[in-house]
């Protein structure tokens, strides 16, 4: 068996949302409930963008899972290449979990947020 994988969610890939089903994850991945991270939320239009920092809270989900092939799907979604990092749209960093106290990965938006709005409530759902 693998090490998990830990990832926290915090738009589309939520449960319920467009990502979570598109790409099959309730049955590919452990759900551990609500978790945050500190950082802000852009609202990019259909979806947000996390910009990770030491003013906000970010709330989502905790998922994770043992595939390693998954972390690859998960990359490609999030327009996330490993070979290209700076051109990427989302780049994949480890966070500080606030909730459970762990590390975790997490995709950060890697593009200017200049007069993108924030949202307030650092919830996609609640936006």
């Amino acid at each position: 068996m693998n090490d998990p994988f830990f990832l926290f969610v915090y738009g589309l890939l939520m449960r319920g949302g467009s990502g979570y089903r598109a790409l099959g994850l309730e049955t590919r991945v452990h759900r551990h409930g609500q978790e945050r991270v500190t950082g802000r939320l852009y609202h990019l239009g259909d979806y947000p963008g996390l910009v990770t920092g030491p003013h906000g809270l970010v709330h989502g989900e905790l998922v994770s899972f043992e595939d390693p092939g998954l972390i690859e799907e998960l990359d490609a979604y999030e327009l996330y290449d490993p070979e290209n990092p700076t051109g990427s749209e989302y780049r994949r960093i480890e966070v500080d979990l606030l909730m459970s106290g762990r590390r975790g990965l997490a995709y950060e938006y890697n593009r200017t947020v200049t007069n993108k709005p924030i949202i307030a409530t650092g919830n996609w759902r609640t936006r």
